[in-house]
């Protein structure tokens, strides 16, 4: 048993039982469309938890559970709580999702950093609370555990052995992990494709600065006819001198989905390694890494899985994982373990922070699961299938051609807009329609040109917050700024 010490406004109107705001299927469907008062309430709920102190953690590490609630003095405002719901107990996995989106925003940019539902903040100020308890107690003892049930729980979900994968902040910080752990010579050949993110490139630019090393670029044109085009491309550019191929599992800025499996295929059996970049997979589509069987598999938990910001993984195999060190060794590297792998501890701890992001994973994992009958396997068909659905509508009320077979797209779709017509306009984001859609329409929706391939694009994402109108609106409000820019 333990107990919390949790903000009055949970034990509205008693003395003696905590409440919490609790929002049905119909209210979390109108917050997400932008309610105030609702919005409010899961504001103050996500400022006032994060003030919370938790002592006494004994117990199911598996389960974060059995508390106590104990109110604190602090009340909000009677507004921020309008009709709330009792909650005595505290919030439930399987209680209906709460996305604290800003009121009013139409939010089409789920992949660019996710959203972390209130549920999952609760729990995260959890342990953030039980760190504070006792410091010296939670870094030296039960980081360890904890880090364990949070590996076993999405070493299940991506489908491989949880001693083969690693904790860390993010993909970007797991693959620069990967490339700085190879030993590359000068003359040794990289293969990445012309769609990778630009924060490996720019770690591959340093690499090869330092070590002479080679970029190959596997050039993949849009709009695409289908995945043999980037197959092909990526085993042109591969010769007697490549050391190792990146791929992305699903491009960051186009969202392509590329056929990786066929890519491993043919890259093992050539004899060299593979880094798959799968930051955008985990949660967006189902995965299989011990089948796929890639040397090196990297991903992030914040966007697709909806962790807190700051969560990710790497997976090597067992024969890579004796060199695969932290980019930073923490003071107890030299400390060597017969009971557990190199591996797992100098990646579990690698100095003080905030490691909760990732010891949320199983309960992100159990709470986005429980939200439909048919569990994550029917979210991300359903997300899959309303941007299909929802890319069409924009193209088609603009008058857009396809960028790529459907098949080739999880839960985001990359439009192809017109070449900018005054190319180097200011712009607070990286496009003018990116802004106008921002601050004329209300519209979170990306817009950037992928270089070297020099595609315009507008990358759309689904979740589950999202509806068709929220693309009805979207196109009506790009079909008005490409009508402004034809006059430019």
């Amino acid at each position: 048993m333990r107990a919390v010490w949790a903000p009055g406004w949970l034990g509205r109107g008693s003395s003696k039982a905590a409440r919490m705001v609790r929002v049905s299927g119909p209210e979390m469907r109108t917050m997400a469309r932008g309610a105030r008062p609702a919005a409010e309430a899961i504001a103050a709920m996500v400022s006032s938890v994060c003030t919370s102190a938790l002592f006494s953690c004994g117990g199911d590490n598996d389960r974060l559970a059995d508390t106590v609630v104990m109110p604190m003095s602090i009340t909000p405002r009677e507004s921020e709580l309008s009709e709330p719901h009792a909650w005595p107990s505290g919030p439930k996995a399987d209680d209906p999702i709460v996305w604290p989106i800003e009121p009013g925003l139409t939010m089409l940019n789920h992949g660019s950093y996710g959203i972390t539902p209130a549920y999952i903040q609760y729990r995260q100020s959890e342990l953030r609370a039980r760190m504070d308890a006792d410091p010296v107690r939670f870094f030296k003892v039960e980081l360890e555990e904890l880090s364990d049930r949070a590996r076993r729980a999405i070493a299940a979900f991506v489908k491989c052995d949880a001693t083969d994968l690693a904790l860390v902040p993010n993909a970007t910080f797991a693959v620069a992990t990967v490339l700085n752990s190879v030993a590359f010579e000068p003359g040794d050949e990289i293969v990445v494709t012309d769609h990778e993110y630009n924060a490996t490139l720019n770690e591959l630019g340093r690499i090869c600065a330092r070590t002479g090393a080679v970029l190959r670029y596997a050039r993949v044109p849009l709009p695409l006819d289908g995945p043999d085009v980037v197959v092909d491309a990526v085993l042109g550019q591969m010769s007697a001198k490549t050391r190792l191929v990146i791929v992305s599992h699903i491009a960051s800025a186009s969202a392509l989905v590329f056929p990786v499996e066929r890519i491993v295929q043919a890259v093992r059996e050539r004899g060299v390694d593979i880094l798959v970049d799968g930051a955008h997979a985990p949660g967006q589509i189902p995965l299989d890494i011990r089948s796929l069987g890639a040397t090196y598999y990297t991903g992030s938990c914040h966007k697709w899985l909806n962790t807190p910001k700051g969560s990710g993984f790497v997976h090597a195999e067992r024969g890579k994982q004796e060199t695969l060190k932290p980019l930073a060794l923490s003071c107890r590297v030299h400390e060597k373990r017969a009971d557990r792998k190199a591996f797992l501890c100098d990646f579990d701890y690698v100095g003080t922070g905030d490691y909760t992001a990732n010891l949320v994973i199983p309960d992100v994992i159990e709470h986005i699961g429980a939200q439909l009958p048919g569990g994550w396997g029917e979210l991300m068909r359903r997300n899959h299938d309303m941007v299909i659905e929802g890319a069409s509508l924009v193209r088609d009320r603009c008058g857009l051609a396809p960028s790529a077979p459907d098949d080739m797209y999880g839960t985001m779709y990359a439009v192809l807009l017109p070449e900018d017509p005054a190319p180097g306009r200011a712009a607070w984001y990286e496009d003018p329609i990116w802004d106008a859609m921002r601050m004329t329409h209300g519209i979170q929706v990306p817009v950037w040109t992928l270089r070297p391939a020099k595609a315009r694009l507008m990358r759309l994402s689904a979740q589950l917050y999202n509806e068709i109108g929220d693309f009805e609106k979207l196109a009506v409000a790009l079909g008005e700024e490409l009508e402004r820019e034809r006059a430019i």
